[in-house]
């Protein structure tokens, strides 16, 4: 059962930390890329028997934590995964900063729209970002070719923040010309699980990457961090774990306990699933169509396109933020390919989508 949470004062900056980023506190908050739903009982259930022991001292990453790995892919996306593959990480964002500083010296690929940690990790490593701005053809988006000569990519499968679940072949297009390229590809799939249809990993389609997710965004446990890496070719995993020895990074116990516990629960995920997508059928039918937008295929975000109106991206936080009282992140957040567009996140009660719907009417759709 997927149960609606109300966070107010529980210490989470999606609904605590509107006054600071949005300058009031009278907004309904559906920004940040968290849930308003309770984890899985099983979860909660875990961190009380945790909780309790009472001692806290070291423990190794259990051999369960890989199995649960190659099994959840298996059974979730028909994606065989050997154990000896996976590679412990502190955070997908760790990992994106990781393959920057490795293979990043002859520029790192970027695809805006795109989350704004990719373009952070690239700047944060004083590296030369290489930007081939998806195609954004009548709101559904396309990987430009050719691609730009790099050395290594980010690559956002599904992609936040336009809601994309690449197919077969456009990661069988972007496969042959990254390996034209000898190029390493960082994918984070971390949404993976939140899709409306198929989701294709990239390494079923080329050696040369390291992908990288975590049960953060499907489980709602992001507070908790951790996540994993999968890389095949052996020298590049090899150079990614010795990267990650040498500062001492992986991933806490409490984090792994975590993922063994939420990768059991593939029934509670099917019913997100199904959640969401009621979410998205009430927005498709009621939001006014001024507000373009293409159905996502993937994650819990909605791209809408406000590019109608007049107004620039300042404005356009404004009338949002003090007149729809709504607290949406800036398309331009995720580069200057963003502008005039606003992303919405959808993870919450449908309640609070219909209060999203009808004070965006209210404003942004036909008058009376």
């Amino acid at each position: 059962m997927i149960e609606y949470k109300a966070r107010a004062g529980s210490g989470g900056i999606k609904w605590d930390a509107v006054k600071e980023l949005f300058g009031r506190d009278d907004i309904l908050p559906m920004w940040v890329a968290d849930m308003d739903f309770a984890s899985p009982k099983a979860i909660e259930e875990l961190l009380e028997k945790e909780a309790k022991i009472g001692a806290y001292g070291y423990e190794n990453t259990p051999q369960e934590f890989y199995d649960s790995i190659a099994l959840w892919n298996k059974e979730r996306h028909d994606f065989t995964v050997l154990p000896e593959w996976i590679v412990p990480i502190p955070s997908v964002i760790t990992a994106l900063g990781v393959g920057v500083k490795l293979w990043g010296d002859g520029g790192v690929l970027l695809q805006p729209p795109v989350y704004e940690q990719f373009n952070s990790m690239i700047k944060k490593n004083r590296a030369k970002k290489v930007v081939s701005p998806l195609v954004n053809e009548d709101g559904r988006y396309k990987i430009s070719y050719p691609l730009p000569k790099a050395s290594v990519a980010l690559f956002c499968s599904p992609q936040n923040p336009t809601g994309r679940v690449w197919s077969i072949e456009e990661l069988t297009e972007f496969a042959k010309e990254a390996k034209a390229q000898n190029m390493v590809v960082v994918s984070d799939e971390i949404h993976s699980d939140i899709v409306f249809g198929k989701h294709y990993p990239l390494l079923e389609f080329y050696d040369r990457v390291v992908l990288v997710s975590a049960v953060n965004k499907t489980f709602n446990v992001a507070k908790y961090g951790g996540g994993y890496a999968i890389i095949k070719e052996k020298s590049l995993r090899e150079q990614f774990k010795e990267y990650l020895e040498s500062l001492h990074l992986g991933i806490s116990p409490t984090s792994a306990k975590i993922l063994i516990t939420a990768y059991k629960e593939g029934a509670w995920v099917d019913e997100l699933v199904q959640v969401l997508e009621q979410n998205i059928d009430y927005i498709e039918k009621n939001l006014t169509p001024k507000i373009k937008r293409v159905r996502p295929e993937g994650t819990y975000l909605y791209w809408l396109d406000f590019s109608v109106f007049d107004l620039s991206d300042k404005e356009l936080r404004e009338i949002t933020t003090c007149e729809a009282k709504l607290g949406l992140n800036s398309g331009t957040k995720y580069g200057r390919e963003g502008t005039k567009h606003m992303r919405l996140n959808f993870a919450t009660s449908l309640e609070n989508v219909k209060v999203a719907v009808r004070r965006l009417n209210s404003i942004f759709g036909e008058k009376e």
